[in-house]
């Protein structure tokens, strides 16, 4: 193709792309159609990126998803969300009183998608309204430590050398793990959509929003990692060596 110029359908069909639009055909549920077909609808000219790119369709806020084509969807997600919540044991509905801080909840709303646009999935989250929270009465430390990029680079390098293998491992509803400790008092209002009069939620459980919730997650996950034998590294924080496992955490990913 010229400079500047999008590639023909043939130049695509004879070039190395060609095996991997046919693998990622068979990955997203297509089956096995004809390569042409997908090229024409889904990736030529330039489609796939107008397709999969982030757009307020697939990130709507409460009054869009619940005015919107897909309101039975993103209602099954939201309760969905709540009985997973409440599960966990994410809260406590307590009555309202007038000494109470009581911070606002937001529901985000998201549609996931395949690489070439179609829907995977609808995800409903629930988060409270962090920038609502008054410093020594909702929160008091909120500092947590990231892993450093010198530490991930050397533990690569070390993984080539030795002929070492790598894991990489991702924990659901990662700040639900972790408790709101006892001299926290969190008020949050019920989610919309499904409040009750007179009543608030108080939290047991670091929700996502809040401004300890990053701290209280890596609190628990150092107490988890010391369970397993795992020995934080006075060099990072975010370290942990075992007899025969190094793990790095950033955030709520795990490298081991």
């Amino acid at each position: 193709a010229e400079h500047g110029d999008s590639p023909s359908l043939i130049e695509v069909l004879n070039s190395p792309l060609a095996r991997y639009i046919k693998f990622a055909a068979n990955e997203c549920g297509y089956g096995e159609p004809e390569v042409e077909d997908l090229l024409v609808n889904t990736v030529h000219p330039l489609f796939l990126k107008a397709k999969s790119a982030a757009s307020k369709g697939n990130n709507p806020n409460w009054w869009q998803a619940m005015e919107s084509d897909y309101a039975d969807e993103f209602w099954e997600a939201a309760q969905l969300e709540i009985r997973t919540l409440e599960e966990m044991g994410a809260w406590e509905v307590v009555d309202r009183t007038p000494d109470m801080n009581v911070i606002g909840g937001t529901w985000a709303f998201k549609i996931k998608r395949f690489p070439d646009g179609l829907i995977k999935k609808f995800k409903a989250r629930f988060c409270a309204r962090g920038d609502q929270q008054l410093k020594g009465v909702d929160f008091f430390e909120v500092y947590a430590p990231v892993v450093q990029w010198s530490t991930v680079r050397l533990m690569l390098i070390l993984q080539a050398l030795l002929g070492l293998k790598s894991k990489q491992g991702d924990i659901t509803c990662a700040f639900l793990h972790a408790d709101v400790p006892e001299d926290e008092k969190i008020h949050v209002e019920m989610p919309k959509g499904f409040e009750q009069k007179g009543k608030v939620l108080r939290l047991r459980k670091t929700l996502y929003g809040l401004r300890q919730s990053p701290r209280a997650f890596w609190q628990y996950m150092t107490d988890k990692l010391d369970e397993c034998g795992m020995k934080q590294s006075e060099l990072d924080p975010c370290l942990f060596i075992g007899p025969k496992v190094i793990c790095i955490v950033y955030v709520d990913d795990l490298l081991f």
